[in-house]
């Protein structure tokens, strides 16, 4: 009995939700991100978020903003790789993609000029694509609801801990690499 506990001792400890937002800068020659926080920790969904993010960008945006994200889920301890796939007629999951503002359009019913909060508008992001922020120092702390993933294209979100890595090139080349990690749990 002794042996099989401490051989799942990992699992438990490995398996435990993550209870703070966590990132890392990969390689970001146009951003300087200082702080990227989302709380609460684990998401919860549906329900809400404040979401933190300060940073300085170093050159106006060129273009459309080609974006790679690689997803891993873990559960249990196992980590699980998310794939890129077809869902109701868009690519999700570790997928790339040509411009990350037409995805945002296509995936956020509210990415709209009439809806867009003026907190991030200020910054060039007026939920037009492309994106069109320009250098300077980005500081937005803003509130957003979470919907129900279970039953979106977004179920492979509904919950588990996920490691997310973002990178990032314009017309001009490499822009923002970051990884982060969070937890996602139902209501």
């Amino acid at each position: 009995m002794k042996l099989l506990i401490f051989a799942l001792l990992p699992v438990f400890i490995y398996g435990q939700t993550l209870n703070k937002f966590q990132w890392s800068n990969c390689g970001s020659p146009a951003v300087d991100v200082y702080e990227v926080d989302i709380t609460p920790m684990p998401i919860v969904q549906p329900g809400a978020i404040d979401l933190t993010f300060l940073s300085n960008f170093k050159r106006d945006m060129s273009g459309g903003l080609k974006t790679k994200l690689t997803i891993t889920r873990t559960v249990s301890g196992l980590k699980l790789p998310i794939r890129c796939y077809l869902a109701a007629g868009v690519y999700v999951g570790s997928c790339s993609y040509d411009d990350l503002c037409k995805i945002v359009e296509t995936l956020v019913p509210t990415f709209t000029p009439s809806t867009c909060p003026p907190t991030v508008a200020q910054f060039g992001i007026d939920c037009t694509c492309p994106f069109k922020i320009t250098p300077g120092l980005i500081d937005i702390q803003e509130h957003f609801d979470v919907p129900a993933a279970e039953s979106s294209i977004f179920s492979f979100l509904a919950s588990g801990d996920f490691d997310v890595k973002i990178e990032t090139q314009d017309n001009n080349g490499a822009f923002a690499c970051v990884e982060i990690k969070f937890a996602v749990k139902p209501q």
